[in-house]
Formats: structure tokens, sequence, C-alpha cells
């Protein structure tokens, strides 16, 4: 018997710092039969994420005070395992702080109609399916430097510098990989370009470094499209770039363990 009321609530994770938000939610969700989970920091709401296996989250704005990269690796953990089942609580002030919340086409309900709004949202969130699952779309590899041949004449030595140029639809995605001479990390420069008459791009995309098991690294591009990752050699790495509204671009990348071996 207890095992069939269990199933019968849903596991909300509300992720948020500001008490008087936090307090309103879990009497609105326990008052209305659903089990309320409080994270009220990013690094809490990722702990109970792994241990609780919650159905939604209800994302409060506010909680999110950490650097850009900060924020979006954990928010893109925290979507990867609930997509299409979060929502964000948004003040007038602040809906325009984060961009890159664009790109996960989230339903946003304001803070000050949290107890006429949110209830019939999270419903629909976890009865109807009302949100369009991510496209995610592979790009294809149509340049790598590292298979030119070297020019006549040279000996040839170990290629350190790598670029690869990717293409998605009207999406290039150029990267150039250079390991560090001090160091076992690598730097990666990359640049979102598109065709201007197709439309535009988000004008601040997300690129999180994602391995087999979980995100790794997470930066956001510039007004240019330009982007900037440091990380540690590591097999079956790719990008997963937020390019427009609910549609992300997949990039494989080669194993940059070969390119660290490479270098020395």
């Amino acid at each position: 018997m207890g095992a069939e009321v269990t199933r019968t609530q849903p596991k909300v994770l509300m992720i948020g710092a500001h008490r008087l938000v936090l307090d309103n939610v879990r009497v609105l969700l326990t008052t209305m039969g659903y089990q309320c989970l409080i994270g009220s920091s990013l690094k809490k709401a990722l702990v109970l994420l792994e241990k609780e296996k919650p159905d939604a989250a209800v994302v409060d704005v506010q909680v999110l005070v950490s650097s850009q990269a900060e924020i979006l690796l954990a928010l893109h953990k925290v979507f990867l395992r609930l997509p299409g089942r979060a929502v964000v609580l948004t003040r007038e002030e602040e809906d325009s702080q984060l961009p890159v919340l664009d790109a996960y086409y989230l339903p946003k309900v304001p803070v000050d109609l949290i107890f006429q709004e949110l209830l019939p949202c999270l419903d629909l969130l976890l009865h109807r399916n009302i949100v369009p699952r991510q496209a995610l779309d592979s790009a294809r590899l149509v340049f790598d430097s590292s298979l030119q041949p070297s020019p006549a004449g040279v000996r040839s030595a170990p290629l350190v510098d790598h670029r690869l140029l990717y293409e998605c639809g009207d999406v290039m995605v150029d990267l150039w990989l250079e390991p560090h001479r001090d160091s076992n990390r690598i730097k990666l420069v990359g640049q979102i370009l598109h065709e201007v008459k197709s439309g535009s791009l988000l004008p601040c995309s997300p690129v999180v470094l994602q391995s087999k098991l979980e995100p790794m690294e997470a930066t956001t591009t510039n007004e240019l499209g330009e982007f900037c990752l440091d990380f540690d050699p590591h097999p079956h790495l790719r990008l997963e770039i937020g390019v427009r509204k609910n549609h992300w671009v997949s990039v494989e990348l080669p194993d940059s363990s070969d390119a660290f071996r490479e270098s020395n």
C-alpha cells in the first residue's frame, strides 16, 4: 500500500535561494499531494537530483548567482535528467538575465503568479507532455587538418594544433584544438557560423562539453558566436550547442588524449 502511495505522489525538485519563494512552493506542492524536495543552491540540487530522482523541477532564476559557466553546467545536468519536465520561475526585472535558457525552451511562471499558474503548468508537464523534446542534430565533419597531406619536401612531424570544421544544415562550427605546452590540458577555441538569410541564431548560445556519462565543462558564445573551453584529455567527447530555441547541434570531437600524446 505504501509503495502505491509513493507512486501517486510525483517528486518535484525546487531549486531556489529565496526563502519566501521556497516556502510558498513547498506549501503549495505538499497541499496538492506532491513531494517537494528543496535544493537551496545548485550544488544541493544536484545531490538531490542523483539521490531522489525527482519527476520534475522548478527553478527560481534568483538562485542562479554563480558564474554563467557554472550555472549552465549545473542546469544542463538537471535538464538532461528531466527533459521537458522543468519550469522556470521568473521576475520581470530578471527575465533577460539568462538568455541561454531560451535554448532549453522552458515554460516560465512569474513568481507573483505561483499560486495561480505553477500547478497547472506542472500538471501539463507531467501528464500531458506539452513541451516538445529538444531537437539534437549531429553535425557532419567537412574538414580535418590532421588529414591534410604535408607539403612536398617538408619532413613529417606530429601535428599539435588541430583545426576542424563541421556542418549541420545552415550552421557551421569552426574549431581549433591546441594542447597546452605546460600542462596536459587542451584549449578549444570555436565559432558558430550560419547563413544570415536562414534566420538568426540565439544571441548567447550555450556550449556544453559532454562525455559519455555527464557534462564536463560549459560556456556561452559572445555576440560573434565565439567561445573558448579548457579541458583535460578524455575519450568520447562531444559538444552540444544550443543554436536556436529547442534546437541543438551535436559535434563529435576527436580523441583529445591522442592530441596530448602527439604534443609531447
